[in-house]
């Protein structure tokens, strides 16, 4: 093998990892939960949508009945962005808030939660345990864990 066939493959290889290191909060961020019941307690909710983007959280929320996009830093929690955005779909009326959902998930022993969306019927999260990724569906009005399958 040739040094520039080597060089080719190490940069190949190299690339999926960096892309897995850019989809989690920076050291010294503050969890995602911290971050929901800042938000919350600004009046936001519910939420429909939270991923971590370009070195900051992107929020999909709602503050009364007017749908928002907001960029949110992962250190302090400050609001940095806030447009107003497209309608998505909502957790039921009954539903639980976002803190309490992010909670009872960490409470099974995830950490690391990153990139939660409501999918019309459960929350949908990605998070870490036991040193791998998971995706974990939970019910929205009582926060029982439906599902987890490890995605790698």
């Amino acid at each position: 093998m040739s040094i520039r066939s080597f060089a080719a493959l190490a940069a190949i290889a190299v690339v999926p990892m960096s892309f897995v290191l850019a989809d989690r909060p920076p050291e010294g961020a503050r969890p995602i939960v911290e971050i929901v019941e800042q938000l919350e307690k600004q009046g936001y909710g519910p939420f429909s949508e939270l991923d971590f983007d370009d070195g900051n959280w992107e929020v999909e929320v709602y503050k009364g009945d007017a749908p928002y996009e907001l960029t949110v830093d992962p250190r302090n929690g400050k609001v940095l962005a806030e447009f107003r955005g497209d309608a998505e779909p909502r957790p039921p009326r009954d539903a639980q808030p976002l803190s309490q959902i992010l909670r009872s998930v960490l409470n099974a022993g995830y950490t690391d939660i990153h990139d939660v969306s409501f999918e019309r019927r459960y929350w949908e999260l990605e998070a870490f345990r036991d040193n791998g990724k998971y995706e974990v569906h939970v019910q929205p009005a009582t926060g029982e864990i439906l599902r987890e399958r490890r995605d790698d």
